[in-house]
């Protein structure tokens, strides 16, 4: 309780534990709740939950989405965000690399207690080329510390994401504007547009940090 009340003044931290993909991984006390961090940037629960909140907000999410792909699962927020804030109970195949991520996501902040989850270890990048499944939503937050790595902005995995919707399916990229550049920004949205098979928005600044690439396939 002390440390609670303590976490509305200054950041307390709970745990550490060194991730070989991800470097030091802190779950930290703010303002009363957990947060999942690295030594640079929010990974779940913190900042992170209220951009991709945003993004959800703005396709629409409901409980007429029944399937989601979330590459990148951080300590799974974005879940917590689904299945309480927006009251959808799609069923969610969400992939991750890092197994200290998976072991937080699970262990400490219980993300299993949502039912109809899957969580796969897999790279994100070999796990949805060659899969065959269509979603009604994929939600891409793919950074290593806070920045997304280049085979995640290729045209080829993206054209990809196009490639595993469904009709009218949803696609929300997130990017963090210090670290990706505005010729890259609008290559991403460029590469979503090309073939006309649907249509391509940016929520810039959201939180005054990211910048959300929104798809919606035709």
């Amino acid at each position: 309780m002390i440390k609670k009340i303590f976490s509305y003044f200054y950041p307390i931290r709970l745990k550490l534990l060194e991730s070989a993909i991800n470097g030091p991984i802190e779950i930290n006390l703010v303002d009363g709740r957990k947060t999942l961090d690295t030594k640079s940037s929010n990974y779940s629960y913190g900042s992170l939950q209220l951009i991709l909140h945003h993004g959800l907000e703005k396709i629409g999410l409901s409980n007429q989405t029944h399937k989601i792909l979330l590459l990148g699962l951080g300590g799974g927020s974005v879940i917590q965000t689904i299945r309480e804030d927006f009251k959808c109970h799609a069923y969610i195949e969400a992939v991750e690399i890092d197994p200290v991520i998976i072991e937080m996501a699970v262990h400490d902040f219980e993300i299993n207690r949502f039912e109809n989850l899957k969580i796969i270890q897999a790279d994100a990048y070999e796990h949805l080329i060659n899969s065959r499944d269509l979603f009604d939503l994929i939600i891409v937050d793919l950074f290593i510390i806070d920045t997304i790595p280049t085979i995640f902005t290729t045209p080829t995995y993206l054209d990809s994401l196009k490639k595993h919707l469904n009709p009218k399916g949803k696609i929300i990229y997130n990017t963090m504007k210090r670290t990706m550049t505005s010729t890259k920004l609008d290559q991403i949205k460029d590469t979503f547009e090309a073939g006309n098979t649907g249509m391509v928005k940016i929520l810039k600044n959201v939180e005054g940090t990211n910048h959300v690439i929104v798809f919606e396939n035709s």
